[in-house]
């Protein structure tokens, strides 16, 4: 019997009633953590550490899961983000990144109910239940954001919808668009029906609005070792009027 084809949103919707409890922190996760940090740090938040007022900013996370990325940046760049929106299609995850983001973040007072996009507890942060396609028509989401991330997320596109996303992300920035993804030269064999391979350095080319594009592997070099999470930070930037 064959199975029934991949159906990106009811296979995440139904993924993301278990996600958080079957996730498993390791090595990996954590030098994905600690390189997209720094590398935030000295592109895109630049003057936190040095003298002078620090660079205010705001930014749409797209496909937040649980909070991983969403409790980072907050803890590391807090002070300098104006406003910060979390999207995900699945109601499930967003109950979870409210617990996870909110009852740590702000110093352990109640999150909020999931009928309310806003959070009592900082007016920054807000959680919304929406796809990517969709995530435009929502009220907070009709501005434009400093920063656009999604940390693997387009992974997850179906290949038919990546280049209509990748625009719609960078549609929705002022000016940086950054995505953590699974990339490799060439494509194994063997892909689980969820996951693909995408050309994002190509994508993001053939937007007009787009002047740069940089991608910088998560790898870790030792003299007797290498963790290759065999992931990506793709840096879209766009052009400024």
């Amino acid at each position: 019997m064959s199975s029934s084809p991949y159906n990106p949103k009811d296979y995440w919707i139904e993924q993301g009633r278990v996600y958080k409890n079957n996730f498993r922190y390791n090595n990996k996760f954590e030098l994905q953590e600690r390189l997209l940090i720094e590398y935030l740090t000295s592109n895109i938040f630049p003057s936190i550490y040095s003298e002078g007022a620090p660079v205010k900013l705001s930014v749409l996370e797209v496909g937040c899961g649980f909070g991983r990325i969403t409790k980072l940046l907050l803890a590391n760049f807090g002070k300098s983000i104006t406003k910060y929106v979390a999207v995900d299609m699945s109601s499930d995850q967003i109950r979870n990144a409210r617990q996870f983001v909110e009852d740590p973040y702000m110093n352990g007072k109640a999150a909020t109910t999931a009928d309310d996009n806003k959070s009592r507890n900082d007016d920054r942060l807000e959680f919304i239940v929406s796809d990517i396609q969709s995530v435009r028509s929502t009220d907070a989401s009709k501005q434009r954001y400093d920063l656009v991330l999604a940390c693997e997320v387009l992974l997850h596109i179906l290949p038919s919808e990546i280049e209509q996303v990748v625009h719609l992300l960078t549609e929705m920035s002022n000016k940086h668009i950054i995505n953590v993804d699974w990339y490799e030269e060439e494509v194994p064999k063997k892909i689980a029906p969820h996951n693909f391979i995408h050309r994002y350095e190509e994508i993001y080319a053939k937007i007009p609005s787009v002047k740069q594009v940089r991608r910088i592997p998560i790898i870790k070099k030792g003299m007797l070792s290498k963790l290759d999470t065999k992931q990506s930070i793709f840096h879209a930037l766009k052009q400024t009027v």
